[in-house]
């Protein structure tokens, strides 16, 4: 499994630009491997609080969220998609801006364009996100007919995510008139359900893997449980992870984690998630931490951010494509 795998001696995504007809643009990663199999496309989330600084960003849209975590996996092709418009530019849950679903329309844009050049089909492809990362994944694994989706806490349901979970100002952006709560934006706001309403038991949804914690307010009991009913009910696979405590949090979700669930979507083999409460090659970080660990560990993350983005604003001149839809 590719958890057990080394990273590779050097590590050298190309980042890349496409540019919608519209003069909308949108960076994105590219990683290829040697004799790799199959491709994971992930879908970056919200910064978080020390990216939604303004300085960070005006200097750092695109960052692409687990860029090295997963793509250094050689037995993968990867590619990293990013939202950088939105209210504060820091992402629209991959839909666009007042009805206009111009970023989906480009995720949807680039990734044909890498499948243009691969020798084989969606079978072969796995989308993967986390919080808004998870609203991208979900949406565009519907769309594609993936062969899985591996989703960490996800946003499902934008009107609840405006009215529960602090996103108001990022889901009134996406809406025709602003309004989260009308029923009159459900083609926006409810738009995983309705594309999850197309399939069915003889053309069921992709294999689903979710990870959700139950106390996170908004998302687990509200989001989470009723899409897992209801993907069950077209016909889909769902293996749920559900963990006790943490809130909105991707710390139960490691590398090693991740790349098994992938794995195994690709294979068409089935996941255990006891085995990943279970496993100490599947742990991830504890769910209650002391003050001054809390402290400790988001100096490290922002500190890791920083050399990320550096990475990213350094490597965005080297490459810049215009390449538009047919």
């Amino acid at each position: 499994m590719s958890q057990l795998s080394a990273e590779p001696a050097s590590f050298s995504p190309e980042f890349e630009r496409y540019v919608d007809p519209a003069g909308h643009e949108f960076q994105f990663v590219r990683v290829r491997h040697e004799n790799s199999r199959g491709l994971g496309i992930h879908f970056s989330a919200f910064f978080g609080a020390w990216g939604n600084k303004k300085r960070t960003r005006e200097n750092f849209k695109g960052y692409f969220h687990r860029l090295r975590m997963l793509g250094t996996c050689p037995d993968h092709d990867w590619l990293f998609l990013c939202d950088t418009y939105g209210f504060i530019e820091n992402g629209t849950y991959y839909t666009g801006k007042a009805g206009d679903l111009f970023v989906e329309r480009a995720m949807l844009a680039i990734i044909a364009e890498e499948m243009r050049h691969r020798d084989h089909g969606y079978d072969q492809v796995v989308t993967v996100g986390s919080s808004m990362g998870g609203t991208g994944a979900l949406t565009v694994g519907l769309h594609l007919g993936v062969a899985g989706v591996v989703t960490v806490c996800p946003h499902i349901d934008l009107d609840i995510c405006a009215l529960q979970c602090t996103k108001y100002p990022e889901v009134a952006f996406a809406c025709p008139d602003g309004d989260p709560g009308s029923p009159t934006n459900f083609g926006i706001t409810r738009r995983i359900g309705m594309l999850l309403d197309r399939t069915s038991p003889e053309h069921p949804p992709p294999a689903l893997f979710v990870q959700s914690v139950a106390d996170d307010a908004g998302v687990h009991h509200e989001q989470v449980l009723p899409l897992v009913d209801r993907w069950r009910q077209h016909g889909g696979k769902v293996y749920l992870d559900v963990r006790p405590t943490g809130g909105h949090t991707s710390d139960f979700a490691p590398r090693a984690l991740l790349l098994d669930a992938i794995d195994r979507m690709l294979e068409r083999e089935p996941i255990d998630p006891g085995t990943y409460q279970r496993d100490p090659r599947f742990q991830g970080q504890p769910s209650h931490l002391t003050r001054g660990e809390v402290i400790i560990q988001s100096v490290r993350e922002k500190l890791t951010l920083r050399r990320r983005l550096k990475t990213v604003k350094g490597a965005l001149h080297i490459r810049s494509t215009r390449t538009r839809p047919d």
